[in-house]
């Protein structure tokens, strides 16, 4: 038995000198190398870290972004959606200009660049629509219906001052709404 032991301690490569142990001994030494803790290849730290990239990922892609247009009487605030040209609206802003009556139901307004508009939905503008008209490259504030029409796309919906659109006039400001 002992040599059947000895010839299958060989055979594993364990180290010769496991060999004239004692056969109590030589156990003693297999539960000690059984009881080595699995190394982890990476930290809580590193975990955490990677888990608060993608909330704040998450966040970012999720993130409601709402503008406030402001005249000295008058303030509306509209939800943008998540198109590119709405966000680079939103990323031009704060902006004072001149915002101009066009037609009978649209007041308009010109930001400083075009906007991107490679996935922004087309419009079909209702009382509240806040839209870009591509080849003007201005945006537009709808105080009545409109419908749809070709190179008008959506930004995003008015969610308080609907009434007060038609009433703005002259100097603007569009700036961030903060709750």
């Amino acid at each position: 038995m002992t040599i059947v032991i000895i010839l299958s301690f060989t055979g594993c490569g364990t180290p010769e000198k496991n060999i004239e142990q004692p056969v109590s001994e030589q156990n003693n030494v297999l539960n000690q190398t059984e009881k080595i803790p699995v190394i982890e290849t990476e930290t809580k730290q590193e975990r955490g870290d990677e888990e608060e990239n993608l909330e704040s990922t998450e966040t970012e892609e999720d993130k409601v972004m709402k503008i406030k247009v402001t005249s000295k009487e008058y303030e509306i605030i509209y939800e943008l959606n998540q198109s590119q040209a709405a966000k680079d609206l939103y990323a031009q802003l704060p902006l004072t200009l001149e915002v101009k009556d066009l037609s009978t139901n649209e007041k308009t307004f010109y930001p400083p660049e075009e906007l991107d508009i490679s996935d922004a939905p087309l419009a079909n503008a209702e009382k509240g629509s806040l839209c870009y008209y591509s080849p003007w490259a201005d945006v537009v504030m709808f105080y009545d219906h409109f419908g749809q029409g070709s190179s008008l796309y959506e930004l995003g919906e008015v969610v308080s001052g609907k009434n007060e659109i038609e009433k703005l006039n002259g100097a603007i400001t569009v700036e961030v709404y903060q709750n």
